[in-house]
């Protein structure tokens, strides 16, 4: 399969994406477990979002609370 998306920072073809798990706050309250995902070349930020398993787990453990 051709990659032909691009980095909008560094211009490197996207054939894979990094993701990093990270804190989503509210008036500084965290409030769920979301996700970045990178381009794996510069790191640049190219969309957040909630990751459905970490999403699920971590409604699953705030009803066990």
């Amino acid at each position: 399969m051709k990659h032909t998306a691009k980095c909008p920072k560094c211009d490197a073809i996207i054939s894979s994406i990094k993701f990093e798990v990270v804190d989503i706050a509210e008036h500084g309250q965290n409030i769920a477990l979301g996700g970045l995902y990178l381009c794996p070349g510069c790191n640049t930020v190219l969309g957040v979002g909630l990751h459905p398993e970490v999403f699920v787990s971590d409604i699953v453990e705030r009803l066990k609370a």
